[in-house]
């Protein structure tokens, strides 16, 4: 259960490779006690898996954070976007995006539909950091940056 990944994540400098197969045992488990129980028994049962939960995310994070590497597992996609959110962080706070009032310039690379307003492949959009981050990491957009002075688009490939 939750508790020995908890303890091998504790005994290990490395992230450790969490199988999808390994989890989906405690999830099973878990989501019948919640759909079969609302006593205050199982209530506090569900409270402290959530916080061993809590706790082998932060120890993963720290790990992650510290030396770089991601763990395999059924995780591993929350450093692929972490690793996401870093690049925007930097791009955005070293002056590498284009910005203008707050929003963002990306390109639109699938078609989407945004505050009722109909985008195309191809087309330029000033969006909020927070829709720009999201869509970014969806691969609706890609952003547009600032690449020794000259403006670029960060795929060029999806030209």
């Amino acid at each position: 259960m939750l508790d020995e990944i908890l303890e091998r994540e504790l005994s290990s400098e490395e992230q450790q490779n969490i199988p999808l197969s390994e989890i989906e045992k405690t999830i099973n488990s878990l989501m019948k006690i919640r759909f079969r129980y609302s006593d205050d028994l199982h209530k506090k049962e569900i409270k402290t898996y959530e916080e061993i939960a809590d706790s082998i995310f932060e120890i993963r994070l720290s790990k992650y954070l510290e030396n770089g590497t991601k763990g395999k597992g059924f995780d591993e996609f929350l450093f692929t976007l972490l690793d996401k959110m870093k690049d925007f962080f930097i791009s955005l706070s070293t002056g590498n995006l284009i910005i203008s009032n707050g929003r963002i310039l990306c390109k639109i690379v699938k078609n989407i539909e945004i505050e009722k307003i109909q985008l195309s492949k191809g087309d330029l959009v000033f969006l909020d950091p927070l829709k720009a981050l999201s869509l970014w990491t969806a691969e609706y957009i890609t952003l547009c940056k600032i690449v020794d002075k000259v403006i670029t688009n960060e795929s060029s490939q999806d030209d």
